[in-house]
């Protein structure tokens, strides 16, 4: 539930500040509980059992009456592990690290400048929103292009964003998005952290970034389609085929609520482009279905597939995921969740669960190798 303030401490200091035009909100989430890992290594079975997180985040947000149907917005979205607090080598710990920008919104529209999620995310099935896992969604497969180290759109937020989302119309909206650097790297900063800055060819001025969706959501429908097209900043190391340049990747994705059940299904055509060689080139599905079964209590269950990648050398490089859980509201603000995944790794391919790699939260995975997890968690919202 988020609750507004009036920043008292603010007024003292600015009398001339006018309360009954502007607004701050204090929002978020806190998400966490314990994750039970079993993955195939080449000494055999590895079991872990972790704490893990699933994105819970502080967000202070705002708006300013302008006059005129206009108003300024902004948001300030901190990210932080819930069981440990910030961890300075992980992206959870950069200040601000979350949804947070500064703008602009009327009769026209919505402008916004920032770090904003783009196009990735898309799938239909609802794990990460609830108390189960974030691990267990279809991210874990649909934003990944043969692993779990080969991420589409950053898998997340697009760093330098200038972004226009028209009104709702009928039901339809569009979003225009543009990255001047979308994966953060100039000024010399590494995209790797397991990869010397010094070992990778920078390109100042050289990355963009692109997203362009079109959105319908009125009555049981959502559906959606996104284009995502980037340059890379600097040349990134070597994978499989040589020096990557760029993405390209289209999302469609679509959600039926029949009452009884909704239905999702989401199709992801995703590349990466390399210097002097061919694509790779993966498409994937993903199906699932979310089901009330008491007033509080929903079964939620999804199923992925990734498709090996294009070309002789990476056959065997696809994966599947399937997830099983049920949340249970304890109030409106409160739920508990408990979840059942596992993911088959063909020989060539090494996708883990989202955040896994990120979050360390898991055990590593290597080409070949399957993993599931057993979860329980608590999510609590404010």
């Amino acid at each position: 539930m988020k609750k507004s303030l009036i920043a008292l401490a603010v007024v003292a200091a600015l009398p001339g500040v006018a309360l009954a035009q502007s607004s701050v909100t204090i929002s978020g989430n806190i998400k966490t509980g314990i994750s039970m890992f079993s993955a195939d290594s080449a000494a055999g079975k590895v079991k872990d059992t972790a704490m893990s997180d699933g994105s819970s985040k502080f967000i202070l947000s705002g708006t300013e009456d302008l006059g005129g149907g206009m108003a300024a917005i902004f948001q300030i979205d901190q990210r932080y592990n819930g069981h440990q607090g910030n961890r300075s080598a992980s992206p959870v710990g950069l200040i601000a690290g979350g949804n947070t920008f500064v703008g602009l919104r009327g009769g026209f529209g919505q402008v916004q400048f920032g770090n904003l999620d783009t196009h990735y995310g898309q799938g239909r099935d609802e794990f990460g929103a609830r108390a189960t896992s974030l691990g267990a969604s279809s991210t874990s497969l649909l934003d990944f292009v043969g692993g779990a180290t080969q991420p589409i759109a950053n898998t997340s937020r697009i760093q330098n964003v200038i972004r226009y989302t028209t009104p709702v119309m009928s039901g339809f909206s569009a979003q225009v998005t543009h990255s001047l650097s979308p994966f953060g790297l100039e000024g010399g900063s590494s995209y790797d952290t397991n990869t010397p800055a010094a070992a990778l060819t920078t390109k100042p001025g050289k990355g963009d970034g692109t997203a362009v969706q079109l959105n319908y959501a009125e009555g049981p429908v959502v559906a959606g389609i996104s284009v995502w097209n980037a340059k890379v900043e600097r040349n990134l190391p070597t994978f499989v085929q040589g020096v990557k340049t760029g993405e390209e990747s289209v999302k469609a994705f679509g959600s039926y609520d029949l009452g009884i059940a909704k239905l999702g299904l989401t199709y992801d055509d995703s590349k990466w482009k390399f210097e002097n060689t061919d694509s790779l080139k993966r498409h994937a599905t993903s199906f699932s279905v979310t089901a009330p079964v008491t007033t509080a209590g929903a079964v939620l269950f999804q199923y992925t597939k990734a498709n090996s990648m294009s070309g002789e050398a990476n056959k065997d490089s696809g994966a599947t995921q399937v997830s099983l859980g049920y949340d249970h509201s304890l109030s409106k603000r409160t739920s508990i969740g408990v979840n059942y995944s596992k993911i088959n790794n063909q020989k060539n391919a090494d996708y883990n669960f989202f955040t896994g790699t990120a979050l360390q939260d898991g055990p590593k995975i290597v080409d070949g190798k399957d993993i599931s997890m057993f979860f329980v968690g608590v999510q609590h919202k404010f």
